[in-house]
C-alpha cells in the first residue's frame, strides 16, 4: 500500500479549488495517496484519479474526542490543512502521531475576520499551525501576517503559492459559451465572479451596468438567494445582466473566461488579509491567467497590476465607468498584458514546482 496524506479542507467545496489542487497534486506527484478530510464526506474527488479518498472530519471537540485515538491515522505519513480550523484537527494529530504537520495559510482570521469561534478553540487552531514544518501562504505580503497570527519562530520555513491554478485549464469556446446565455456576439462584457457582497464590490458592479450602456454584466455568483436574484434581475440596466443559474465548478469557472473581457476584483474588508490580497486572489488569478484584464480596488498588493498594464486600479465605484472605457480602448494589448503578468508575477507553474520540493524535503522525498 502507497503511503498516504491526511490532508484537512475547511468545507467539501474547497476539494478542488486550485491551492488544495496544487497541494493534491504535489503529494501525488511524490509518490503519496491523499485522503481529502471535510465535514459531511461526501464529496466527488473523481477527477483526480482513484489515488485520492473523499473522508469525514468535524472540526470541534466532541469529534475529536471520538476519532483521536485510531489505527487509521497510522497510515498516513503527514497530516495538512487549509486554515483556520483544520489545523486544530491536522496539528493535534501530528502531535500524538508523531508525524509531520503543513499549514496551508489560505485564510489569515485576525481582526474583523477573525470569526466566532471561541478563543480557546482558535488556540488549538494556532497551535496546529505552530506546529508545522513548513507554511505556505498565498501572497508575499502576508508572510509577516501569518508569521505574527500563527506565533511562528523567526526561522520557520514559509513559502508562497498563489490562489491560482498550476496549469490553467484550456479555453473554452468563447462564441459558444456567450451564444448559450444569450450575450451578443460583439458586446463588451464584465465578468463578476465568487460571493456578492458589499465587500466585494457588490454595488460597484451595480453602478458599472448603470453608467455604462454598452456594457454586458455576467454574474457568476455563487450561493446567490432568491431575494438578491430578484432585487439584481430589477436594477437599471437589468436587460443587460445575466445571472449564472448554477454554480460552475472551479475548472469550469476558469475555462469559461474565454467569454469575458473584463474581470472584477474589489476588496473593501478592513481585516488584514483583505488589505493584503495581491495574488491570493483566487478571482485575479483566474482573470489575468485567462487573459482577461481586470478593474481592480486600490490597494499596495494590487500595484503590480498598473506595472504590468493589465488592468486599472480605482478608488471608488463612481470610477468604473472610466475604467470600463480604458480597457475597452485597450482591450487587445491590455488582455496580451495579462498573460504576461501571469507567466512573469504570479508564476504558477514554477512556484508549484517550489512547492512540490519543499513538502518532498519534509518528508525526505525530495
Amino acid at each position: 500500500m502507497k503511503p498516504r496524506i491526511a490532508h484537512f479542507l475547511l468545507i467539501p467545496e474547497l476539494a478542488h479549488s486550485p491551492p488544495n489542487d496544487a497541494a493534491v497534486s504535489a503529494w501525488l506527484d511524490l509518490g503519496f495517496d491523499v485522503d481529502l478530510y471535510a465535514p459531511g464526506g461526501r464529496f466527488d474527488v473523481t477527477r483526480y484519479g482513484p489515488r485520492v479518498r473523499p473522508c469525514e472530519a468535524e472540526y470541534g471537540y466532541r469529534w475529536i474526542v471520538r476519532n483521536l485515538i485510531a489505527a487509521r491515522w497510522l497510515d498516513y505519513a503527514a497530516f495538512s490543512g487549509t486554515t483556520e480550523d483544520p489545523m486544530a484537527v491536522a496539528g493535534l494529530l501530528g502531535r500524538v502521531y508523531r508525524r509531520p504537520v503543513v499549514t496551508f495559510a489560505d485564510e489569515i482570521k485576525s481582526g474583523s475576520y477573525a470569526g466566532d469561534r471561541s478563543r480557546r478553540w482558535k488556540a488549538w487552531c494556532r497551535a496546529g499551525m505552530r506546529a508545522s514544518a513548513l507554511t505556505i501562504v498565498n501572497e508575499e505580503e502576508r508572510l509577516p501576517l501569518q508569521r505574527e497570527y500563527a506565533g511562528l519562530d523567526p526561522d520557520a520555513r514559509m513559502l508562497v503559492y498563489p490562489g491560482c491554478f498550476r496549469q490553467p485549464p484550456t479555453a473554452g469556446d468563447r462564441h459558444a459559451l456567450r451564444a448559450a446565455r444569450g450575450f451578443p456576439a460583439d458586446a463588451l462584457l464584465l465578468c463578476y465572479s465568487g460571493v456578492m457582497n458589499h465587500g466585494n464590490g457588490g454595488l460597484w458592479m451595480a453602478e458599472a451596468l448603470r453608467a455604462c450602456p454598452a456594457l454586458w454584466v455576467w454574474g457568476q455568483i455563487v450561493n446567490l438567494d432568491p431575494l438578491t436574484r430578484g432585487l439584481l434581475e430589477r436594477l437599471q440596466g437589468s436587460e443587460r445582466l445575466v445571472l449564472e443559474r448554477e454554480r460552475l465548478s472551479w475548472q469550469d469557472a476558469w475555462a469559461s473566461m474565454a467569454a469575458a473581457d473584463i474581470g472584477m476584483v474589489v476588496y473593501l474588508q478592513d481585516a488584514p488579509q483583505y488589505r493584503h490580497m495581491g495574488i491570493a486572489s483566487n478571482r485575479l488569478c483566474m482573470f489575468l491567467a485567462m487573459g482577461v484584464p481586470v478593474i481592480a480596488s486600490r490597494q499596495p498588493s494590487f500595484e503590480f497590476i498598473e506595472r504590468y498594464d493589465c488592468g486599472v486600479l480605482v478608488d471608488g465605484p463612481e470610477a468604473m465607468a472610466a475604467a470600463v472605457e480604458r480597457i475597452r480602448a485597450h482591450l487587445p494589448q491590455m488582455r496580451a498584458n495579462a498573460l504576461t503578468c501571469a507567466r512573469e508575477y504570479i508564476r504558477a507553474g514554477e512556484r508549484w514546482l517550489e512547492l512540490r520540493d519543499a513538502l518532498g524535503r519534509v518528508l525526505g522525498a525530495a
